[in-house]
């Protein structure tokens, strides 16, 4: 059954590195060459296939149980794809974090650490605001 290979899978806490840089975002993120070069392998052998289908709305991932057919799914929506660039980058992004999601990847938490940072400023210490409250 799929849950069972998928938590044998997740027991190897497999990390991704941030290996892509954005630099109209200022941000670093894992790519999906990335991505796939930690899970795939190991996915494979525990018998679960990776299945990535571009639909009319969206991008389709399907991870499969080759013994059993039994599966875990998820679908992401295309957004802003007015021109085959963007929704090459859209199937891209959908790809990489479909996957990050699905099998509960771990990755650096930079952007965690700089919403929380200490700021320091002419000698004052102060916490950032938080952007949520």
């Amino acid at each position: 059954m799929i849950t069972t290979k998928l938590l044998a899978f997740q027991k190897e806490n497999i990390t991704v590195t941030k290996d892509g840089e954005n630099p109209h975002f200022k941000s670093s993120y894992a790519t999906l060459n990335e991505v796939l070069s930690k899970v795939k392998e190991p996915l494979n052998k525990l018998g679960i296939l990776i299945l990535q289908a571009p639909e009319a709305t969206g991008l389709r991932t399907t991870l499969l149980d080759t013994e059993d057919d039994s599966k875990v799914e998820c679908f992401m929506s295309y957004v802003e794809t007015t021109t085959a660039q963007k929704l090459g980058s859209c199937n891209t992004y959908n790809r990489r974090y479909s996957l990050v999601t699905l099998l509960g990847l771990e990755d650096e938490d930079d952007d965690g650490n700089v919403a929380s940072a200490t700021v320091v400023k002419k000698g004052k210490v102060s916490v950032k605001d938080d952007p949520f409250n």
